[in-house]
């Protein structure tokens, strides 16, 4: 499976300028999120949220926590890959309903060309800070679980 990312083409990308602006530790943990939806189903809530209302039927929301809650719009492709849309950080309820109206929008900028959708480049986000064979961090690799 592939994770691609909205671009409008002109400055920095808005999801890599977003995991830029994270904490290390919260950054890290997204970007093990991201590894592990490229090579198993999706998984459930509270990692990943389906939304059922039915305007947004089609959406989900990836979720992280550390000091602050992090949320990520995305929406699955028609050959199973998924397109991230519109990161955040959750402060308050109305944040999810704005983020997905954000996404809506940036959904039909995509369908006009207005956006481009460009492959995320996992392995190099991960920086060798972690394994993506064994999915832990250096220090935990060889660890007995």
């Amino acid at each position: 499976m592939k994770l691609y990312y909205a671009s409008s083409g002109s400055g920095p990308p808005d999801l890599i300028a977003f995991l830029d602006s994270l904490e290390p530790k919260l950054r890290q943990k997204l970007l093990r999120q991201f590894h592990l939806l490229m090579i198993h189903p999706l998984p459930r809530e509270p990692t990943v949220k389906h939304f059922t209302i039915e305007k947004y039927r089609g959406l989900y929301e990836l979720r992280a926590r550390s000091k602050i809650m992090v949320r990520i719009i995305f929406t699955l492709q028609d050959d199973g890959s998924i397109l991230f849309l519109t990161p955040f950080v959750k402060k308050d309820k109305r944040n999810t309903m704005q983020a997905l109206d954000a996404s809506l929008k940036l959904l039909a900028q995509i369908e006009n060309g207005i956006y481009s959708t460009p492959e995320i480049p996992i392995k190099q986000l991960l920086g060798g800070l972690y394994n993506i064979s064994s999915g832990y961090p250096p220090k935990y690799r060889n660890a007995s679980w």
